[in-house]
């Protein structure tokens, strides 16, 4: 029978012992996405098994430590509920990011150099199931004008191979408030105390993931991070903001830093601020954005230090 492309979902669970396969999906959540891409679900370094014979043509080739990649979308929204976790908090976990929860009141996510969590996947496709255990990956984030934002997850995990779909019924279904339009109702943004007219903004939290195969090891770890982003905006009047001198950095002043914010939501329980403290101007280039005039600006997102305060997410 064919199968429907349709017919996926995914189910995660935060790992309590890193690489230990759970016997069921208690406690795991389903999880509210917007798509799925299918990936590599046998990924891995392939070697050729060769030999010396009186004929040309390949060889039979051999993956010499099969891993598992994996491609998540959701919509960025919160819980519905300030102070409660969004489903996807799960994910962020997994990408290197700390939970700080204050009850009734707010969920900040930030960056983090050590402690790293892990994550366990079941990946269904209209009746078969591949159960991924140890995932880390990395995330961006997408907020564009007059569309519907979104955050991208892309996992790396440990392989199994895909069979026959397990019991989803004891995990939970994700409780998840709706996305809202990015728009002037929906959104405020500050570039260095300037809001510009902005078109978009992104945010790449760029992880380095690194699957590893050794004699008594296998594991998946997050070795670096190098937060980078871009922004589109109309081009203000020098007088007003002067980007060409925030972007320049050859001189004896050295960088300019400057916060950039990103608020989107007006509603309790569906309000994400996303805030760069350190953000450096990376570059600019003119664009035309129907007829007007718009500059895109390349961030960096900078800790101060060893602090790990490159930016922060907060659900409030």
């Amino acid at each position: 029978m064919a199968k429907k492309y349709r017919r996926r979902y995914v189910v995660a669970k935060i790992e309590s012992a890193y690489g230990v396969a759970s016997a069921d999906m208690t406690g795991a959540t389903v999880l509210e996405v917007v798509m799925l891409d299918g990936g590599n679900p046998y990924a891995g370094n392939t070697v050729d098994r060769e030999r010396m014979r009186d004929g040309l043509g390949a060889f039979e080739q051999v993956n010499t430590g099969p891993y598992v990649e994996r491609t998540i979308t959701v919509p960025y929204a919160g819980s519905g509920t300030a102070g409660t976790a969004p489903a996807y908090g799960i994910l962020l976990r997994a990408c290197g990011m700390s939970e700080d929860v204050v009850v009734d009141t707010s969920v900040t996510y930030q960056p983090a150099s050590e402690g790293h969590e892990s994550l366990e996947l079941w990946w269904f496709e209209d009746g078969q199931m591949q159960h991924i255990s140890g995932a880390r990956g990395s995330f961006t984030l997408s907020a564009d004008s007059q569309g519907l934002p979104s955050l991208e997850f892309s996992f790396t995990g440990l392989y199994k191979k895909t069979e026959a779909a397990g019991d989803a019924s004891g995990a939970d279904q994700a409780v998840q408030a709706k996305e809202v339009p990015v728009n002037k109702d929906n959104t405020v943004a500050e570039i260095g105390g300037h809001q510009a007219c902005m078109s978009s903004l992104s945010l790449d939290v760029g992880n380095q993931v690194e699957y590893r195969n050794l004699i008594n090891c296998e594991s998946v770890h997050i070795t670096d991070r190098q937060a980078t982003g871009s922004t589109n905006i109309e081009a203000p009047d020098l007088a007003t903001k002067d980007y060409f001198a925030a972007v320049e950095s050859h001189k004896a002043s050295g960088v300019t830093l400057v916060p950039v914010t990103l608020t989107h939501g007006k509603t309790a329980g569906n309000i994400i601020e996303l805030k760069g403290s350190n953000v450096q101007l990376s570059s600019i280039s003119p664009t035309d954005n129907q007829g007007i005039m718009h500059y895109d600006i390349g961030l960096r997102f900078l800790p101060d230090g060893g602090s790990d305060d490159d930016f922060t997410l907060t659900f409030k």
